[in-house]
């Protein structure tokens, strides 16, 4: 799963430091009307220095009452001139940098109707590197994964194998270990070019934003046995109905609780073994 949060460098005054979330994303332009009156001279300081701001996607412009309304906030919690641009980036959810006494700040727009809560945490979590802050922005962007622009490619779903029915199994594990509620979709995955010396194989992911579970195809082959398909498939639905959580700020997919209800698996004995015993066939392209 993707959107893993990384510490943000303090940001010390005077001295020009970059922070970032992930990777970069792209600048929305700035409103000077956004910018308090005494801040202009910055701002014009800046523009001098030939500081670039690329132009935006159009469906930004809807939400600039609220870039700018957010933009004053964080400005008189950060005590210093903020200037803020929204993104509806994939990747990056918070990107700051400090450069000529200007606090730069590019967020994700589910920032645009954030809780004063969040707005505050943000402000600790970019300015202090405060770890508390931190899990609480964090725990905001997991709950609002569905806002991000699905990454998914837009092709049909192939959950019908030339062996194994992903479908029948995910219904069947559906039925039988969570009472039918889960909603998710799934399909077999692509096969990668073999790399010369890999020893390990993912077979299976499960995407939170696009709901979708996928399989690799490896898997869809006559000596894989059925029982052992739905193990990872049962793997995969286990992380819909059971999200990751953060501890101390850090990202954590496999808990104990998962662990334990993971265990709970009919054929988990034996799917664990027949693995490690069958995993140089499965690196093996058929």
């Amino acid at each position: 799963m993707a959107y893993a949060m990384q510490a943000l460098l303090p940001f010390l005054r005077g001295a020009p430091r970059t922070a970032r979330l992930g990777q970069a994303a792209p600048y929305a332009r700035v409103a000077r009307a956004a910018v308090p009156l005494r801040h202009h001279a910055i701002v014009q300081a800046a523009e001098q220095l030939e500081l670039k701001f690329p132009q935006r996607s159009p469906a930004v412009y809807v939400h600039e009452g609220a870039r700018q309304a957010l933009e004053r906030r964080l400005g008189l919690l950060a005590k210093q001139p903020v200037i803020l641009s929204i993104t509806d980036n994939r990747h990056s959810m918070i990107h700051a940098t400090r450069r000529t006494g200007l606090l730069r700040v590019r967020l994700h727009h589910m920032f645009l109707d954030a809780p004063g809560s969040i707005v505050e945490a943000l402000v600790r979590f970019l300015l202090y590197r405060d770890r508390e802050a931190s899990a609480h922005v964090g725990r905001y962007i997991d709950g609002n994964m569905f806002r991000i622009r699905s990454l998914e490619p837009k092709r049909p779903l192939r959950a019908r194998g030339n062996t194994h029915d992903l479908q029948e199994i995910f219904d069947e594990l559906n039925a039988q270990y969570f009472d039918g509620e889960v909603d998710a979709q799934i399909c077999w995955g692509s096969d990668a070019p073999a790399r010369r010396g890999r020893t390990t194989i993912k077979l299976g992911s499960y995407t939170a934003h696009s709901q979708l579970v996928r399989v690799h195809p490896r898997l869809d082959q006559a000596f894989v046995p059925r029982w052992f398909v739905g193990f990872v498939v049962f793997h995969e639905m286990l992380h819909h109905v059971m999200p990751a959580t953060r501890v101390d700020g850090r990202r954590k997919l496999h808990p104990p609780e998962f662990r334990t209800r993971e265990r709970g698996y009919r054929h988990y004995d034996r799917a664990v073994a027949w693995e490690q015993a069958n995993l140089d066939r499965l690196l093996k392209r058929s």
